[in-house]
């Protein structure tokens, strides 16, 4: 009989063996995993701009009728609403009384603002339609005038007495008012300042006699409470 040979009954080992290292890289593979694909997105609700809330409109600043602001020295006059329907202060309106009550070649300057309240103010008090300005800015006033920083205006209104006007722009917080009371002036001086002071004067025009203080005990309690809404027109602080 003859005997197997040694290297030839390893043959079939080694064949397995030889099998076995290919299979590892194979079989030590990980798996890929499988991606679910992402689910379509959703259509997104269209974006809707705010809506802005309506304009604040106030009843006094509608209905307050315009006012003709005329320049006694060079004829320029406007009509004008001072007020905007917010019942705040219409800066294109005021630029325009700042351009009426400019001097002849002078470049406009801005009138102190409460100035022109407290006229306006005024003139729904005396339901005047008309307002003569006598004197504006006047840079040749004496030094400490509130003319030469635009917080004064002299004025008058047709159909209102100086005296009568006067008596009006007393009852006001912080204000100073001077009534001229020749035949040949009748205009009141307003001005704005942290304490009232009232005067009479009965100059001639281009002369300047000695101002008469008029007393008023109940200036120092009404300056003190003063609020800006105390310049609208009669009952508009109310708003």
């Amino acid at each position: 009989m003859e005997k197997c040979s040694i290297l030839g009954g390893v043959k079939p080992f080694v064949s397995l063996v030889a099998l076995g290292a290919a299979l590892v890289p194979i079989l030590s593979v990980r798996p890929v995993p499988v991606v679910e694909p992402l689910p379509a997105p959703a259509h997104a609700p269209a974006t809707v701009a705010p809506v802005p809330p309506p304009p604040v409109v106030v009843g006094w600043a509608t209905t307050l009728p315009a006012l003709r602001i005329f320049n006694t020295h060079t004829g320029a006059t406007c009509s004008v609403h001072l007020y905007a329907a917010d019942g705040d202060v219409d800066e294109l309106a005021a630029a325009e009384i700042d351009r009426i009550a400019t001097e002849r070649d002078a470049a406009p300057r801005p009138l102190d603002r409460r100035v022109l309240r407290l006229i306006v103010k005024a003139a729904a008090h005396f339901d005047a339609a008309v307002v003569n300005l006598v004197s504006t800015y006047r840079d040749s006033a004496r030094s400490g005038s509130r003319h030469r920083s635009g917080e004064a205006v002299d004025f008058s209104m047709p159909g209102v007495s100086a005296v009568k006007l006067a008596a009006h722009l007393r009852e006001n917080a912080r204000v100073g008012v001077g009534v001229y009371t020749n035949r040949r002036t009748q205009f009141v001086h307003l001005d704005v300042r942290e304490q009232s002071y009232h005067w009479v004067d009965a100059s001639p025009p281009g002369r300047v006699w000695r101002e008469t203080r008029l007393p008023d005990r109940t200036a120092p309690a009404r300056d003190a409470a003063y609020r800006m809404e105390q310049d609208l027109p009669g009952g508009a602080g109310t708003r």
